[in-house]
């Protein structure tokens, strides 16, 4: 009988296999570490981005409510003017703090949605923007 030849893999070989294993291991790690992070800060984002929208449409409802309401109060007024000067007065009054409101209010959206689109939190809405005068 032939004796079989000794095929033993050298030292270096097993070292070098077994290194290039650990570095492929640690390299794939780091690449699923990478992955959730990414998709940690990508969760992050959207939900910034969803409260911002949640928090701009509640401005914008809470500007709605307040322009109807002001709009009551003055038709309330109106009702009960007894001459034409103060019937005149009361609607240029109402159409100055109409404009000054609607100005206020325009400048809230515009900068919630500048805010918006540069990923930061919405700026809350001043009491003034969004309540009526009575």
């Amino acid at each position: 009988m032939a004796e079989r030849p000794n095929l033993e893999i050298p030292g270096e070989l097993r070292n070098f296999a077994e290194s290039s294993i650990e570095q492929a291991r640690k390299a794939l790690d780091n690449l699923i570490g990478a992955a959730h992070r990414a998709i940690d800060e990508t969760e992050h984002r959207v939900d910034t981005a969803q409260g911002g929208v949640r928090d701009l449409s509640r401005k914008a409802i809470g500007f709605a409510e307040a322009n109807v309401s002001a709009s009551f109060d003055f038709a309330a007024r109106l009702a009960k003017a007894r001459t034409l000067d103060e019937w005149v007065k009361l609607h240029s009054d109402f159409a100055v703090e109409q404009t000054r409101r609607f100005s206020e209010q325009a400048k809230a959206i515009g900068a919630g949605g500048a805010a918006l689109a540069k990923g930061t939190e919405v700026p809350r809405a001043t009491a003034k923007a969004g309540r009526a005068k009575v």
